[in-house]
């Protein structure tokens, strides 16, 4: 076979394909921004969960297609994209100035769009690069102390929802794992939890949907004694293991939903006089008492699902340096006894 038949059956083949294919061709010419952000979208970027790309939809139209407009790819500059944050941050023609994490988002989503664009030749360089953007103030976490804890668990003796409140600042699960567990999740042999998936509502379908973990790495925790007793009570050993059952349910035996919890740990945080306490900050809370109790950083780390160990220290290593003072103090105590 001589080079021609090679390179028409080459070509054959990539007829083919594209014939077959979903992926519109994409032309480059005179294409505006929003055009090109939405062929990425489209085409480009794949295997992202279907939250997500709301989020991404949501950005290109109600932002960047709000303030580019007709504006050609290719003519967008370094200038521009900074007007673009700029505008977002002091809020012109939006009900209100966007927060830091929102306005960091949007820039994303345009930063990625524009990256493919540079991978495939069609701009030189990246206008989203190098942009100033705001920073995020970390509000420091909001655990519950000793005496709040007292006080909520002798409030939710007999409450309904005792056993999720409970499970939850044993295991520091978010509130999207927690609603999602399935009593496939759960291990009576080993005494373990298989958190492997979330439950989330989808906005564009309005209905709640099983989606990857937010680090899309599954992971299992040992159970305390308490947390495997509680489960217990939800699967006894007649129950088959199953996939659709879910854990904890309301009244109708559906899966509890985030306002659900929201609502009962509201009334109830409010009746002992710390109405600001969140569902959150069990999680936060469930993660200072761990390292109160000793616990290293990359367990916990492990344990709550964060993607690195430097993240879990940033949040929580306030906690450490008090620990370390508390410490520091009782060996200097300890010690005096040698003087």
């Amino acid at each position: 076979m001589n080079n021609a038949e090679n390179h028409k059956n080459s070509q054959d083949v990539l007829e083919y394909m594209r014939s077959i294919s979903n992926i519109p061709k994409y032309e480059s010419s005179a294409t505006t921004l929003i055009e090109w952000c939405e062929y990425w979208l489209q085409t480009r970027a794949n295997n992202i969960k279907e939250s997500t790309r709301s989020s991404y939809e949501a950005a290109i139209k109600n932002h960047i297609q709000r303030v580019f407009k007709e504006m050609r790819l290719d003519e967008i500059t370094s200038e521009d994209v900074q007007l673009f944050i700029n505008s977002l941050i002091i809020g012109y023609q939006l009900p209100k100035p966007l927060n830091p994490k929102t306005i960091r988002n949007i820039h994303g989503v345009l930063h990625k769009a524009l990256n493919v664009a540079v991978t495939l030749n069609y701009i030189k360089n990246n206008a989203a690069k190098d942009v100033v953007l705001p920073q995020i103030e970390r509000k420091p976490p909001n655990p519950l102390t000793d005496v709040q804890l007292e006080k909520f668990f002798e409030r939710i003796k007999n409450h309904e929802k005792a056993d999720i409140f409970t499970f939850d600042l044993l295991t520091g699960l978010r509130e999207s794992e927690l609603i999602g567990l399935t009593l496939d999740c759960f291990n009576r042999e080993e005494r373990t939890l298989n958190v492997y998936r979330q439950l989330v509502y989808n906005k564009r379908t309005n209905i709640y949907e099983f989606t990857s973990l937010k680090n899309s790495k599954s992971r299992v925790l040992s159970l305390t004694d308490q947390a495997y007793e509680i489960l217990c009570k939800y699967h006894t050993d007649t129950i088959i293991y199953s996939k659709d059952i879910f854990i904890f349910q309301n009244r109708n035996g559906e899966h509890l939903t985030p306002a659900a919890l929201y609502n009962s740990l509201k009334k109830v945080m409010k009746s002992i006089g710390y109405p600001k306490v969140t569902f959150h900050d069990l999680r936060h809370t469930h993660a200072v008492l761990s390292l109160k109790a000793g616990m290293d950083i990359k367990t916990l780390q492990y344990n709550l699902g964060h993607y690195s160990a430097a993240f879990t220290l940033d949040v929580y290593g306030h906690c450490l340096n008090e620990m370390q003072i508390h410490g520091a103090e009782q060996l200097g105590n300890y010690m005096k006894k040698f003087e």
